[in-house]
Order: C-alpha cells, then structure tokens, then sequence
C-alpha cells in the first residue's frame, strides 16, 4: 500500500504530522522518535520491503518536533496532551492496540499512554536506543562523560544550542564517520535545529505521572530493550536494570559496537527482532 501522509488534529488543536506505509491487514506499529530528532529517523523502515510486507507502520512527529505544531507553554507538553496526540494519530489510522517502537525520549511517551489512556490501549513495546523509560528515571542513565553535551543541548543561549547540533547528531552512532553520509547528518541537524531551545527543555523538564505505567504496564504489556554498548547517551547496565524492574514480560538484546540509534545503525539486525517479537506476542 503507498504511503499515506496526513497532518491530524489533536484534541487542543495542535496539528500532528503523521506517516502511514505496509500493509493494514497485519500488525500495526507505531514509531516515535526521540528528542529533537524527526521521523526521518525511520526512514530506512519505512523503506525495508519485510516490514512493509509484514506490518502496517505509522510514525509521527511528536508536538514541537519537525513537521508538527510547536505550542509555546510548557503545559502543552503535559503527559495528558503526549497521550491525546497518539491516541489522534491511531484513530486517524484506525489502529486498535498497536505494538509501539519507541527510540530515546521517545520512550516516555509509553508513560503517558499507560497513565491517560490505560495499558489495554496497545499490545507491547519495544523500546530502542537509550530509551527514557520514564522522566523520573531518567537522571540516572546519563553517563558522566555525555554531561556536558547535555548542558550545551539544553542551553536556552541560541548560539550555544546551534553549535551543539553537530556534536549531537554526531553522538547518535558509534561511528559517525562511516555510518553517518553528509546528507543524513544535515537532515538530522536539520531536525534539531528547527526546534526552538526551549521547547527542547519543556520535553526534558515536564512533570509526568508513571503511576500506573509502573502499577499496570509493566505487569501486562511484554516488552523487549535493543540497547548498543557504545551508546553515548546511556548507561547500558542501568537502563536494562530498570527496564527489568519495572517490566514482567522482559526481553533484552545487547548489540556490540552499537550506539544510540540501533535501528539506523544496524536496520537487517532491528528488523529480525521487530518481526520475531510482533510475531511471538500478536494474538
């Protein structure tokens, strides 16, 4: 089936873009990117002939990402407006209880889910890349050395968040050099730039509630972890200690010389696991 482009209304008004490609008769997932990146990330994805075949594939640009709104307030970056965008973005596709791949920041957007509306609301996750499985355990993971990079991405001074892009689309993979072409690294410096510093720091620095992320997800949904040991954003031994404690149903795959970004950097490997998982738990 051709790829099918939309911009959604969500419910406080805010425009979502969002992109559907494969085949509606199987399993649906959901991609979400991380933070200041794009669905552009997806990209060879949405491009791979076994997982068109196999799977219907949406992904969408979170609020103040890309092609998306950009609101100003922090509150509209709010757990319960995180939720109402994806909930928008699955009626708009006609998904019912999609598997959901998740990539960095983008991870905690299983919370809100789980909180706003409810663990039955999809089917499993399948967490990829240094994901923030929560904003409350976030603080943890950074490892030391990544500190002052996230200082410098954080910056509200326009000049200093500018001359991080490089170094942070550069820290996504283990080897930039080889696995990041000119153009690719324009389009995710592309992706960073556009978004304003402080929109950045309302998706890092929001309240969110993970009550009944940690009460009911982690007890029903199964859920697997693609972790890179050469991810510069995460500590890998303690984002799989938390993504165990919280997860009942728990499957981990630790990738050798891999970094942030798994399935850009390793897309035949990611696209093995994604299938054997949505096979094994589809019902």
């Amino acid at each position: 089936m051709p790829a099918k482009e939309l911009y959604i209304t969500s419910a406080d008004g805010t425009k979502i873009w969002a992109e559907s490609a494969g085949n509606p008769s199987k399993p649906a997932v959901v991609f979400i990117h991380g933070l200041s990146c794009t669905a552009v990330g997806y990209d060879k994805q949405f491009a791979d002939h076994d997982l068109l075949n196999n799977l219907y594939m949406v992904r969408y640009e979170l609020r103040g990402h890309g092609r998306t709104g950009m609101p100003e307030d922090i509150e509209a970056y709010a757990g319960p407006r995180q939720a109402e965008d994806f909930a928008a973005v699955c009626e708009a596709f006609g998904l019912k209880k999609p598997f959901v791949f998740a990539w960095s920041l983008g991870a905690c957007i299983l919370v809100d889910i789980a909180q706003h509306l409810g663990a039955d609301y999809i089917s499993g996750v399948i967490y990829s890349g240094g994901p923030i499985l929560s904003l409350k355990l976030a603080g943890e993971t950074f490892p030391p050395a990544f500190m002052p990079l996230l200082v410098d991405i954080l910056s509200l001074d326009s000049n200093v968040a500018a001359r991080s892009a490089a170094p942070f689309v550069d820290s996504c993979v283990a080897n930039p050099i080889k696995d990041l072409p000119w153009s690719v690294k324009m389009q995710w410096m592309g992706g960073y730039a556009s978004q304003p510093p402080q929109i950045r720091n309302h998706h890092k620095s929001r309240a969110q509630d993970d009550t009944r992320w940690l009460a009911e997800a982690g007890k029903q949904w199964p859920a697997l972890i693609i972790q890179g040991t050469k991810d510069a954003h995460c500590l890998t031994d303690v984002v799989t200690r938390q993504f165990k404690d919280v997860y009942v149903n728990a499957e981990v795959q630790h990738m050798e010389d891999v970094g942030h970004a798994p399935h850009y950097e390793r897309p035949d490997e990611i696209k093995r696991f994604i299938l054997g998982f949505i096979q094994k738990h589809s019902a």
